[in-house]
């Protein structure tokens, strides 16, 4: 069974699952910092259990054990949410992903002076961390050499592609069913070959054609889903293509 740490943020501002997909962004969290804002706070903590995976990877790669990483994620986020991190942020922080990444980096620098893992966050649990599912997918992570910003990056846009993907699943599943969903979605993020398409029609009763059809307006959806996702973490729309681009040029590798 996985260990996962419950959140405490409870009451009426507690962030809410992602799996609710709150409108609130980056946007409006950056544009709140340092009013105290409940809203604000609620959709920065909505974006950090979105977002928590990529920092537990970044500081697994930093050579702590696994114990330790789980310590310090929270105690980043006990300093995060609590310690006002936003206080003092410029313009140029737009990104949420560049600005978690610096100061994920500032956080494990001051850590580093701490002697006691009692000092991580005064044994606070903020955010929900499925511990044991981390550790299986980090252990899942390439055995290469590359820095932990590039394990941060990489990890972070399987994150963002899996949460849209989540919620193109959910969409398409309440209007068409599971099973069909379950048979298209392999063909989403990669073509197919053409006797794929062959087989997955025989299943659904369907033409080759027709499921060329259907993919292409999943395809479709999943590219608007992911912008919008992208978007919750940007400071500037107009950043989103580019955030777009570098994602999916990560993912390529």
């Amino acid at each position: 069974m996985s260990r996962r740490r419950s959140a405490r943020l409870d009451g009426p501002n507690a962030p809410r699952s992602m799996a609710r997909f709150d409108t609130t962004d980056w946007t409006v969290v950056f544009a709140a910092a340092g009013t105290g804002s409940p809203g604000a706070r609620g959709a920065l903590a909505s974006l950090c259990e979105a977002y928590w995976y990529p920092i537990y990877a970044l500081i697994r790669r930093q050579g702590y054990s696994a114990a330790d990483a789980e310590d310090l994620t929270q105690a980043y986020f006990v300093r995060f949410l609590e310690k006002d991190y936003l206080k003092g942020v410029h313009p140029e922080a737009g990104r949420f992903r560049s600005f978690v990444l610096a100061s994920v980096k500032h956080f494990l620098a001051n850590e580093r002076d701490r002697a006691r893992a009692l000092k991580r966050g005064g044994g606070q649990r903020l955010i929900s961390l499925d511990v044991d599912d981390a550790e299986a997918r980090y252990r899942r992570e390439p055995a290469d050499t590359v820095t932990p910003e590039t394990v941060f990056e990489r990890v972070w846009a399987e994150a963002v592609l899996e949460h849209a993907m989540e919620r193109l699943r959910a969409e398409a599943e309440s209007r068409e069913g599971r099973e069909r969903f379950a048979l298209l979605k392999g063909h989403l993020l990669d073509e197919g070959p053409g006797e794929n398409h062959d087989a997955v029609g025989r299943e659904l009763g369907i033409s080759a054609g027709a499921v060329r059809v259907a993919v292409h307006r999943l395809r479709r959806r999943l590219g608007e889903v992911l912008k919008e996702e992208i978007a919750r973490t940007v400071g500037d729309p107009r950043d989103t293509e580019d955030e777009v681009r570098h994602i999916l040029a990560i993912r390529r590798g």
